[in-house]
């Protein structure tokens, strides 16, 4: 009876020791996760820091409207064009039936900004004088934007100087007043996915033939510095410059044009500056882009839906976006 008695308590012990749970780690380690082999039968080309990570969600795309119209300011009144009594109600008309979502506005006078904001609430804005000096009254540059669809994350400026300032030397060419380009990091609210838009203005008249390659060079740096070369960036504005001008090449080597490019557009050479005539007609006004695509391309250069044969000296142009 001893023996069994001292079997059984040695049967016990064993089994105590060998089936009590080991204690938790309080070093805060975890239990390593079983591994499946992403590759049956390549086990070997594994990476060795994560060797099965797991796929990146497919985000959906981002579909929007961008604009670009240089709506002339208000003090260059052409007698039967002018700002409050005639172009003001036509702009805010095709603005509500175009519906874009983003619009790069130029030319705008503080008080046309305040117009617009007044009338179209459901845009914010982000703009800046020409000239620096937020108390006048002057031309900004102007982005407007659906704040429901996107976040501003920051945004920033440059003048077309030799220090980037609206005090700063234009290379020398005093025959124009000075242009600028404001540029911002939008967030699309549901993606999450992130871009630029710049709003431009370049040169009109020149008396140096190096001033609009300085205003193209500039602004190709911005964007490679700002976006990088993945980022997905769009260049709109008047950049009274013909597409077929040289000094547009190094733009559209990086980038790619809406009239071009889109696979429904209106072709690059229809007009976009009118001057209030049926003459002397030009193509100024431009949207390029990169690591995105242009779905449509569009000219509003209706003489009839909105109460005015021309809403501005300028059309707006529109671009239908996805990436």
């Amino acid at each position: 009876m001893k023996k069994l008695f001292v079997s059984f308590l040695f049967a016990a012990l064993v089994c105590s020791a060998s089936c009590t749970p080991a204690p938790a780690p309080d070093n805060g380690d975890k239990p390593d996760t079983p591994q499946q082999p992403v590759n049956p039968g390549k086990e070997d080309e594994k990476d060795p820091v994560n060797p099965y990570p797991a796929p990146d969600p497919v985000k959906p795309s981002v579909n929007f409207r961008l604009m670009s119209f240089n709506i002339l300011q208000a003090t260059s009144e052409t007698p039967g064009h002018e700002w409050a009594s005639v172009r003001k109600q036509a702009c805010l008309k095709m603005f509500r039936d175009i519906k874009p979502d983003i619009v790069c506005v130029q030319e705008s006078r503080k008080s046309q900004c305040s117009d617009l904001e007044t009338a179209l609430p459901e845009y914010a804005q982000i703009k800046f004088p020409k000239d620096g000096i937020e108390s006048n009254g002057g031309q900004r540059n102007l982005i407007m934007y659906k704040s429901s669809l996107f976040k501003v994350l920051e945004w920033n400026k440059y003048w077309f100087s030799d220090d980037g300032t609206p005090s700063g030397d234009r290379w020398g060419d005093t025959a124009t007043t000075q242009k600028m380009t404001i540029f911002i990091k939008f967030q699309h609210k549901s993606t999450g996915k992130i871009f630029w838009v710049y709003c431009t203005h370049f040169f009109a008249k020149c008396n140096l033939e190096t001033s609009r390659p300085h205003c193209v060079e500039m602004s190709l740096e911005s964007i490679k510095k700002q976006a990088g070369a993945d980022g997905t960036v769009f260049f709109c504005g008047d950049l009274n410059m013909e597409p077929s001008n040289p000094v547009l090449k190094p733009m559209f080597d990086y980038m790619h044009h809406a009239a071009t490019d889109a696979d429904k557009s209106d072709g690059v050479n229809t007009i976009t500056y009118n001057g209030f005539r049926t003459t002397n007609l030009k193509v100024l006004d431009h949207i390029f882009y990169r690591n995105a695509k242009a779905l449509t391309y569009k000219v509003v250069n209706s003489q009839t839906d909105y109460g005015t044969n021309w809403i501005s000296d300028h059309y707006p142009i529109y671009a239908d976006i996805q990436f």
